[in-house]
């Protein structure tokens, strides 16, 4: 009788869990979906229980964490108890820890020699100038608290950096620079599910050159390349992930021809223009995977 419990964010998208949910009911006979905000964290006696109204969340088969940065104090706590149970889970503390900051995140994958984008750390506006030196203007800037295509600057000129800089250190945000390299507002999305690896073209809308689908952009399904797809596999390895979506852009600036842009440990479906393929994907990897381990 195999069992889920989906842990969600604490301001959780009711769309996208909705359909999570509903692939989970078919895949699953014991479904049960908890927002992170609603648990409870028990160490005693030298074990340690996920507790939920009384119910504690380990004696679950599996468990798909679908938190993100906002709770990252509490998601980190959740996946330190996970990673020392019996629960599967297709996230690692580590993956969490590094996909929840782009700049480390490029970091590991460039040292693994894998193909990525130019991208530098900067925590004051001083600090900037070496960098816009070697990468040249246009450049992106990325908040490392920004997802969903919020936080993401396209920066033309020194007048636009320096107004830029100036607020962000107002704020106290670190920032991420990346070469910008332009692809017509569209990348590729390769979403993972252990081996098997879905890929997906997303296209900005008019006039935005970032292929946000929050933003108004749209998705298809595409006949992957299979050397990116090989590449989306290693770095989901890499960082510890069984389910995750790599994001790529085709450019001529690496000899793979193409480069990884950002890796998202809780991918949104695409709903409304995938339906359900992706929550499909998920639940049945899940399920083959704890099927496995029996």
């Amino acid at each position: 009788m195999p069992s889920i419990v989906i842990i969600a964010a604490k301001n959780y998208n009711k769309g996208n869990n909705k359909l999570l949910l509903e692939e989970a009911k078919k895949a699953f006979d014991k479904v049960l979906f908890v927002p992170i905000n609603k648990l409870t964290i028990v160490h005693k006696n030298g074990t340690s229980k996920l507790l939920y109204k009384g119910i504690n969340l380990l004696d679950f088969d599996a468990c798909y964490p679908r938190f993100g940065s906002t709770d990252y104090f509490m998601g980190e706590a959740v996946l330190k108890v996970i990673e020392s149970s019996k629960i599967y889970s297709p996230v690692s503390l580590k993956g969490y820890q590094i996909s929840n900051h782009k700049f480390y995140t490029i970091q590991e994958i460039a040292e693994s020699g894998l193909p990525c984008v130019l991208t530098s750390l900067s925590a004051s506006p001083q600090s900037m100038e070496s960098i816009v030196e070697e990468m040249t203007f246009p450049l992106v800037l990325k908040l490392i608290s920004g997802f969903g295509g919020r936080g993401v600057m396209l920066i033309s000129n020194k007048n636009e950096l320096q107004s830029i800089l100036d607020t962000v250190h107002l704020f106290e945000e670190y920032i991420t620079a990346q070469r910008f390299l332009p692809t017509g507002s569209t990348d590729i999305r390769c979403y993972v599910f252990g081996d098997d690896v879905l890929s997906v073209r997303r296209t900005g809308a008019p006039n935005d050159w970032r292929a946000n689908i929050s933003r108004g952009g749209k998705a298809e399904i595409i006949d992957g390349n299979p050397k990116m797809e090989e590449c989306a596999i290693k770095v989901a390895k890499l960082l510890g992930f069984d389910i995750c979506a790599v994001d790529f852009i085709e450019t001529d600036l690496t000899k793979e021809g193409f480069a990884v842009i950002e890796v998202n440990f809780q991918p949104g479906p695409f709903r409304k223009f995938l339906g359900n393929v992706v929550p499909k994907k998920m639940m049945e990897f899940i399920r083959a995977k704890i099927e496995k381990k029996k």
